[in-house]
């Protein structure tokens, strides 16, 4: 295999690009083997991903089956940069740093840590809180995420560090704004890719149905692309009021209806609907069966399913929907991948099916 080395610029760091659909299994393989830089965060566009890495010796035996080559890139920081990290450790020794990671998701003017309160000292995350306000001056607020994202409105508990205690920004992927309000309704930056990548499979004229729609990122990414007919639906009024004002701040080709109730409830068997979306990843493929009812023939069902890794996912899946589906309808499984790591212990599994149901 050709391997092409590129110098961009000297700021750049060594990487590996590789298309979309190889680079999750790329970039387990590179945890592995101990190379991946998970100081630097990973690049990514329609086609291709781009994995930082600290040494592309052994490449050729852990990518041996892939399609790869080395590049030069400018890859951002993922975490705090280096001498902010430095100045913490000496001011708080006592820190157990071995377990700590200090990343960090900048979603519009808010900073938002992930600090184990059980595993950091208050003191401590006051003081990433206000390093950053210093180190980042596009951010004025700075938050700590404690817990999971529970309950039916699927919120989760929040300490301001530091800054304005503001909850609620504007936040842009890819030219969509989207109203955000941490403290009320759910929103998941790191699926940003994977809102972008819907779109682009959505056609003008397709009727789609965003079940669980939180403030809608995935229904005003279509509505954005396409001269679609989105229906969003969340059961938590302050979700589907910042999608409202998402609504009137883009300029939208296509129409987006958002509707407060359950999501799971809200429609009969219709056959209305190209695709449907549902993105609650504890429980998505519960609502599978109900959602083929709604779908049209051959039309799409796109579902994100939490899975425990030692169960061998994303296969794993597949013997669940067919117990879901089975008497309900026909399928085909169009993509079947790991879309992200949750846990050390789970990850996210991406599904495409098309269904059949005549």
């Amino acid at each position: 295999m050709q391997v092409i080395k590129i110098i961009r610029d000297i700021n750049s760091s060594l990487g590996v690009k590789l298309p979309r659909i190889q680079a999750e299994e790329a970039r387990l393989r590179l945890i592995k083997a101990g190379i991946l830089l998970k100081a630097k965060k990973i690049i990514k566009n329609r086609d291709f991903v781009y994995l930082p890495i600290s040494d592309s010796a052994s490449l050729v035996n852990i990518l041996e089956d892939l399609e790869y080559q080395i590049e030069y890139q400018v890859f951002p920081d993922e975490l705090l940069k280096p001498s902010i990290i430095d100045s913490l450790k000496l001011e708080f020794p006592d820190e157990p740093w071995e377990e700590i990671s200090v990343k960090f998701d900048q979603i519009g003017e808010i900073g938002l840590l992930r600090l184990d309160s059980e595993l950091t000292s208050k003191a401590f995350r006051l003081k990433v809180g206000t390093k950053i306000l210093s180190a980042y001056p596009k951010i004025n607020s700075v938050l700590n995420k404690l817990d999971i994202t529970e309950g039916i409105k699927r919120t989760f508990p929040i300490e301001f560090l530091a800054g304005e205690e503001k909850y609620e920004s504007w936040h842009k992927e890819y030219g969509v704004l989207i109203k955000v309000d941490l403290k009320n309704a759910y929103f998941n930056p790191r699926l940003a890719e994977e809102h972008r990548r819907l779109s682009l499979e959505v056609t003008n004229d397709d009727r789609i149905l965003d079940l669980f729609t939180g403030v809608g990122p995935f229904s005003l990414h279509c509505a954005k692309e396409h001269h679609c007919e989105v229906i969003a639906v969340d059961i938590n009024p302050y979700a589907i009021k910042n999608l409202n004002a998402s609504i009137k701040r883009n300029k939208l080709k296509g129409s987006i209806i958002p509707i407060i109730g359950d999501a799971g409830k809200v429609f009969r068997e219709n056959r209305y609907f190209d695709r449907i979306i549902i993105n609650l990843p504890n429980h998505s493929i519960n609502y599978l069966a109900y959602a083929s009812k709604l779908v049209k023939n051959g039309g799409i069902i796109t579902f994100y399913q939490f899975v425990e890794k030692n169960i061998q996912p994303p296969q794993s899946l597949v013997s669940i929907i067919d117990e879901k589906l089975k008497n309900v309808c026909t399928y085909d499984i169009l993509t079947n991948r790991v879309g992200r790591e949750v846990s050390p212990s789970r990850i996210q599994v991406n599904v495409d099916l098309r269904i059949y149901n005549e």
